[in-house]
């Protein structure tokens, strides 16, 4: 049992590779809801959140704020809506290899997810004063809405042959759905 908690540990001290993605991307009049039958996390500054196929658990991304309002950082955590709806903490193989946050402190404050680190965000405020999380999808400035995750679980592992990006394209208003499909 040691042995293989090294294991992991082990590999979750490696950084994720990014995988190589097939992309389609369509405009439409609103964002889908991939699942409507899932809950949909609410939380306070809320940037975006990600639902996964095999259950309506959520992870929460929420911008940390200053004593002025003003986004410093982002939080991870799940939102447990398949048992409770409890708050939890992620744990340590999934901060290291896939839902967790690095944070760059520079202005702009940008942040990547562990499990693909070549997609930047953008951390920032709206017209409102809300925090938000800016993503370049294709040729769109997009608004993170949630990202639904396409999971089949077994082995050591699980894998993730497709995702969907969800959000608002800033300059038009236009809902913005990027398809990425694993090579």
């Amino acid at each position: 049992m040691k042995k293989l908690f090294f294991v992991l540990a082990l590999l979750a001290a490696v950084p994720a590779q990014a995988r190589d993605f097939t992309s389609s991307i369509t405009e439409s009049a609103e964002i889908p809801a991939l699942r409507p039958e899932f809950k949909v996390p609410d939380e306070p500054n809320q940037l975006f959140y990600v639902q996964r196929s095999p259950n309506s658990n959520s992870v929460v991304y929420a911008a940390k704020l200053d004593a002025q309002g003003a986004p410093q950082g982002v939080e991870a955590f799940w939102r447990k809506f398949n048992i409770d709806g409890s708050k939890q903490p992620l744990n340590f193989i999934e901060r290291m290899m896939a839902y967790g946050v690095k944070v760059q402190n520079n202005k702009p404050i940008t942040f990547t997810i562990a499990a693909l680190p070549e997609r930047k965000l953008t951390l920032g405020v709206d017209a409102q004063h809300r925090p938000q999380a800016l993503m370049q999808v294709g040729s769109h400035t997009v608004k993170v809405a949630y990202v639904y995750l396409q999971v089949v679980e077994g082995g050591l592992m699980p894998s993730v042959p497709s995702l969907d990006v969800m959000g608002t394209d800033i300059a038009s208003g236009k809902a913005i759905h990027e398809h990425l499909i694993q090579k």
